[in-house]
């Protein structure tokens, strides 16, 4: 999420998906539809910084995202949510990750053990079918925190 993290690189490639985030509280809600990839991530990471900064400097937060159409991205972007979890986990206080991917998303059986990886040793991580299960969880980790949502 870091400005510096995630220089610019050179890149022939437009950002491919789309992505909408809004602050709720103390979760940064990200709705993502997919196909993606890492220029689509980075753009994420450049945009949110800034509220995660916001958010880090009252106290812990949540990223939720909502996935739309498919989870398939590159090796590339999953290396590049990588970096923006480890950073956003160690510089900017996020104490949870939960991703909302209904049973028609595709790619979510096959990408599943993949985030699952992303997020092991870094920060509870948990993915769901329904956003209000998903929101509930999120506010379960803000709690066990201190933090209200």
């Amino acid at each position: 999420m870091s400005p510096t993290l995630h220089a610019r690189r050179a890149t022939s490639f437009s950002a491919h998906g789309s992505i909408q985030t809004r602050i709720e509280g103390r979760l940064i809600v990200s709705e993502v539809t997919g196909p993606w990839n890492r220029e689509l991530v980075d753009q994420w990471a450049m945009h949110t910084y800034q509220d995660a900064r916001q958010l880090s400097q009252n106290g812990p937060w949540v990223a939720l995202g909502i996935i739309f159409e498919s989870m398939m991205c590159t090796p590339d972007a999953l290396d590049s949510i990588r970096r923006t979890v480890q950073y956003s986990t160690v510089k900017l206080r996020c104490v949870g990750y939960a991703i909302v991917a209904g049973p028609t998303v595709e790619g979510r059986d096959l990408l599943a053990p993949t985030y699952a990886a992303i997020y092991q040793g870094l920060v509870p991580f948990k993915m769901f079918t329904d956003a209000n299960e998903a929101r509930a969880w999120s506010l379960e980790q803000l709690r066990g925190h201190g933090a209200a949502g």
